[in-house]
Order: structure tokens, then C-alpha cells, then sequence
């Protein structure tokens, strides 16, 4: 029996957390435009090309086929520049196929006209899941990434690993090829991945950072007890650079606005991949200007932590240094709420 495929639709919108899958999508669609007689793909960057020249490349008549038009970083568009990619896709080139990349997913309107000629593809969590629902995506997509290189994995050490390498899905599905590799035909073990999973120095901050934005005050503390007496204990110090490398992401966002986007924010702090991505999220969750004070705090509170009396309060040498650093959650929190 044999079986068709859809035609070519002329745009897609293409994005979401699970980059590694974003990359694949692109590469099938690459190929089949070649098999089907069409041309090698034509990149142009959102970064560095106004949306009237991608638009202008889809008109083009071709004489070899489809031509195929990818946009990486359709991110870096303003709404106002949209206006002649809208004005296209009302009556899109049929000899065209457009594919817009996204860190997270199109505009409304610009969805909107995409749905109505093609396809949105999202891959990784819906954006607007609760923090649950999306480490349950994550720790889903490493037992499915190691389960497709031959080898499995429970769910709780899945958890374990997404807790020990952070919500990055590139990173992950890294992480799965080692350990599948590793396991070659036994299910993968915690001494397995105590042995080979490299664990993220930001991973355990971003649980912190994320009930802060939350104003989940009760989450932050069980977080900074585990700091001081759990299985991966940190040095407040090095919870206090963690803090305001993010909050300088978080500010940096703040000020970009709606050119928040994860190629952006890179350009500005260093943050790449998951690190920038939290960053612009947490952005969005806090008051304006909520992340320039914060940054502020946070070096106040490295201050602190080398030289105010308060450390040395306690019983044990590191029993002010927590203190110090409690103080700064604290008001971390209160600048959450305005």
C-alpha cells in the first residue's frame, strides 16, 4: 500500500526548549525539498536581515525547484517589522517554502497568519507551563532520548540527572547519549550517572531563582537549607555568584524589552542556551527594574559575606554566612512583589 505525503505547505514556524529536535525538524524539511527536486536551503538571520528581504527572497521566481528560506533567530524581530512578512503570508509564493526558527514561539498575529498557510511546529514544553509540568517534560524527554540510543532509564534517575544538568534540552539529550553509550546493555544506574553526568554549577540556583520569582518563599528556604545540609551542599559564596550572574541576564532583559530574546541576551551578559532562556523568563515574571535592584542587593550581599560582622554569628563558621544570605533571598523576594 502505498502511502503520500502532504504537500509542502509555504511557512512554518518552527520552536520551543528542545533545540535538538527543532534541528532535526529542519533537516527533514531541507531534505525533502531536495528530493523533491527543490534547492539546497537559503539562510538568512533575523539578526542581520529585515523581514522585507526574506520576503523579497520568497517571491523570487525559482527555476530549480522549491526554494527554501530558513530564519534563524525570528526571535529578533520587533512587531513593527513584521508588517511585510504578514502582507506575504496573505497570499504566500506556492513555489516558496519559509521556515521561521523561534527560541520560543511567533507572535500572535504572526501565528495567526502562519496557521492560516502553514504549520506551527513547537517542540519542548508548552511556554506557559507551570514549573512541575515542565521538569516533568524534561525528565520525559532524557528517559526518551536515552530509550532512543538504545539503552533505558527510570524516571527518578532521569529527575536526578535533569536536577544535576538543568532544563537545557540540547544539553540533556547530550547527557543521554553518554549514558546510553555507558549502560551498553544494562539499564542505566546512579553509580552510572554519579560517574559520567557533568553537573551544571547554575543547575541547583535556577531551582532557587525560580521560587523567587515565584515569591514561593517556603521553596527558597527548603532550597537554601539543601545548600547547607543536603546531598550537594554549596558555599554561600558561590550561591551569591550564581544569583547575580542570573539577575544580570534577568536585568539585561528587563532592559531590552520586547527584543528579550535568548541570542540577545548572550550578546549582552554571556548567558547562552538555558541560562539566557531563564533569564528572559524571569524578566517577564518580575516588576520592571526589579532585576537592576536586585543585581544591586546581590553585590551588596558579596560584600557582606567577606567582611560584615554578621558572619561570623552562629555556632559554626559557615552559620553567618547563611544568615547573610538569607537576608538577601529575603529581599530578593520582596522586590518579586513589587
Amino acid at each position: 500500500m502505498s502511502r503520500t505525503r502532504d504537500p509542502l505547505k509555504p511557512v512554518y514556524a518552527l520552536g520551543g526548549d528542545d533545540r535538538p529536535k527543532v534541528e532535526r525538524a529542519l533537516r527533514r524539511l531541507s531534505t525533502r525539498v531536495q528530493q523533491e527536486g527543490g534547492l539546497p536551503a537559503e539562510v538568512m538571520s533575523a539578526a542581520d536581515t529585515p523581514a522585507a528581504d526574506v520576503v523579497a527572497a520568497c517571491e523570487a521566481l525559482s527555476f530549480g525547484g522549491t526554494r527554501l528560506v530558513v530564519v534563524p533567530d525570528a526571535d529578533r524581530w520587533r512587531a513593527d517589522d513584521l508588517a511585510p512578512l504578514l502582507t506575504y503570508l496573505a497570499a504566500p509564493n506556492p513555489g516558496s517554502c519559509l521556515a521561521l526558527v523561534y527560541d520560543g514561539a511567533p507572535p500572535q498575529k504572526l501565528g495567526n497568519a502562519v496557521r492560516a498557510v502553514g504549520d506551527i511546529l513547537q517542540f519542548g514544553p508548552d511556554p506557559k507551563a507551570k514549573p512541575k509540568d515542565r521538569t516533568a517534560w524534561f525528565v520525559k524527554h532524557l528517559v526518551e532520548e536515552v530509550r532512543r540510543h538504545g539503552a533505558t532509564i527510570t524516571a527518578a534517575l532521569a529527575r536526578d540527572v535533569v536536577t544535576r544538568v538543568g532544563e537545557d534540552a540540547t544539553a540533556l539529550t547530550g547527557e543521554a547519549a553518554k549514558l546510553a553509550a555507558y549502560a551498553g546493555d544494562e539499564p542505566v544506574t546512579r553509580d552510572m550517572v554519579d560517574a559520567i553526568v557533568v553537573t551544571h554549577p547554575d543547575a541547583a540556583t535556577w531551582d532557587l531563582t525560580d521560587a523567587l520569582a515565584a515569591r514561593n518563599a517556603a521553596r527558597a528556604y527548603d532550597v537554601l537549607q539543601d545548600f547547607a545540609t543536603g546531598d550537594h551542599q554549596r558555599e554561600p559564596i558561590a550561591v551569591a555568584l550564581a544569583l547575580a550572574r542570573h539577575y544580570r541576564g534577568v536585568a539585561a532583559a528587563q532592559a531590552l524589552g520586547d527584543r528579550a530574546t535568548g541570542d540577545a541576551i548572550a550578546e549582552l551578559t554571556g548567558l547562552k542556551g538555558y541560562p539566557a532562556t531563564k533569564a528572559a523568563e524571569h524578566a517577564r515574571a518580575l516588576p520592571p527594574g526589579a532585576g537592576e535592584k536586585a543585581v544591586a542587593r546581590l553585590a551588596r550581599l558579596e560584600l557582606d559575606l567577606r567582611v560584615s560582622s554578621l558572619t561570623r554569628l552562629g555556632r559554626t563558621p559557615g552559620d553567618g554566612q547563611r544568615f547573610v544570605l538569607e537576608l538577601a533571598a529575603r529581599d530578593l523576594l520582596r522586590l518579586a512583589d513589587g
